[in-house]
């Protein structure tokens, strides 16, 4: 990110208007100046380190280990493809994991600058609000009744799918097995019965169900079996889904669906509420809950491994003090979404597989995500596709994956990469494993704790 906004100021363009390639050349030509400048002030400052081991995470050798580690967790069952709930950066334009997610806590009605909007018309500083509960009525079908519900992102009522209430609710019995009417695009939306997410307390006991766009509602939409519809597109721009908000920035379609909801006489007000947005830590950009495929790795045994070391003793982090955010982190981890929709990086060693005239085979339909094929080269992804698929190697056509890995995976593997492994170097057997880390705590469970898993 810090090469693309040196490119925005120098020449106004974005990576995507440069290309893949060209892109790639400007951030090599920045690390030659800048990773140099930080090498060069080390020598100055007299480091009588071994000049002749610098090692840099894209360098052949470490790369060479990712695409090995890639491949040994793929064969252990570790490391899947998989369409799921993540965090989105409508600026990168890519997923993000858990752990590159900010937090800021708004006590009430906020106004926010967002770069990527052209800005708010209704504010002389061009901010958009946050921080508000904004409520709305849907109509009943085939009823006179109005079922009224509250949001702090009024754009998503675009992909709403469900109404949910508390099926021992007496105000809404009669409404079991009902449906409500979209005012936008006049889809039926069901009314479903959840004890689990409705609080009957809680306003008007009435949720909206997003299940595309929210961590919440996403469960509830498996729950129940509800269609998910995704309403933005990867900068944050709203979709073909959003009717006749389609082309709108997400916030500038917020302002316009309250205003659309005021002519049909269905906006009910809104009032100051306490809520945390996320924000990507590299951009800053407002977070996105997306539905998107992408490939993660199940680290519930590493993570053991890493918190039963210290727990034992086996490994001691000074000062102990520190050793709270390390349980704290790995005693909840998820599965870690480590593919990143960015050009620079290490491209994810995985190629789709078709055959020549094949036809309605799409690689974004998770109905053929066992068209994927990881190896250690094309020639080795060849002679798997040959085999997955049943045919000679001249019938099959080869995509690789255009996602690079999360920059914290090569990261990780540093300890033994830099040391020459896979291979059973001279180093390697002379050196790892190493024995102490002087570090940072701010990096503590972003490379620290991944080194130690992997």
């Amino acid at each position: 990110s810090v090469v693309e906004k040196m490119i925005m100021k120098e020449s106004n363009q974005t990576r995507h208007d440069l290309g893949r390639e060209k892109f790639i050349e400007k951030v090599w030509e920045w690390k030659a100046e800048y990773g140099n400048r930080i090498t060069t002030q080390l020598r100055r400052l007299g480091s009588s380190v071994d000049w002749s081991r610098e090692r840099f995470t894209m360098d052949h050798m470490c790369s060479k280990a990712v695409i090995e580690a890639f491949n040994r967790f793929h064969e252990d069952g570790l490391l899947y493809r998989a369409e799921r709930l993540g965090n989105w950066s409508c600026a990168l334009k890519s997923a993000i994991s858990d752990i590159e997610v900010d937090y800021i806590d708004l006590d009430g009605r906020t106004y926010l600058e967002v770069k990527t909007h052209k800005g708010n018309p209704n504010d002389a500083k061009g901010r958009y609000e946050f921080g508000v509960l904004t409520s709305f009525a849907y109509p009943v079908e085939d009823s006179s009744e109005q079922l009224i519900v509250a949001t702090t992102r009024l754009e998503t009522m675009l992909g709403d799918t469900a109404v949910a209430i508390h099926p021992e609710d007496e105000r809404y019995k009669h409404l079991h097995g009902k449906f409500v009417i979209h005012p936008f695009n006049g889809r039926r939306i069901p009314i479903v019965c959840d004890e689990k997410l409705v609080d009957m307390s809680f306003g008007t006991g009435a949720v909206k169900i997003t299940p595309a766009h929210d961590p919440n509602d996403y469960e509830c939409g498996k729950r129940h079996n509800l269609e998910f519809i995704t309403i933005l597109g990867p900068d944050g721009s709203i979709n073909h889904n959003g009717s006749q908000f389609e082309g709108m920035m997400r916030y500038d379609a917020r302002i316009a669906v309250e205003e659309a909801l005021k002519e049909k006489g269905l906006y009910k007000g809104k009032e100051p509420n306490k809520m945390r947005l996320g924000l990507c830590s590299r951009s800053g950009d407002i977070l996105e809950p997306m539905i998107t495929p992408q490939w993660y790795v199940n680290c519930d045994g590493m993570a053991k491994r890493s918190t039963d070391a210290v727990r034992k003793g086996e490994l001691k982090i000074l000062p102990a003090e520190h050793e709270k955010t390390w349980f704290q982190w790995l005693d909840n981890i998820r599965d870690w979404c480590v593919s990143r929709q960015l050009w620079w990086g290490h491209q994810i060693p995985a190629w789709f597989a078709t055959k020549k005239g094949e036809e309605g085979v799409l690689k974004t339909d998770m109905k053929n995500n066992d068209r994927w094929v990881v190896a250690r080269n094309e020639e080795d992804a060849f002679a798997k596709a040959v085999n997955l698929l049943g045919c000679s190697k001249d019938e099959i056509i080869l995509e690789r994956d255009e996602d690079v890995l999360d920059t914290w995976f090569s990261s990780g593997l540093f300890p033994f990469s830099v040391m020459g492994w896979p291979d059973n170097t001279n180093d390697f057997k002379a050196f790892y494993p190493t024995s102490l880390l002087e570090t940072g705590l701010d990096i503590l469970f972003f490379w620290v704790a991944r080194m130690v898993m992997m």
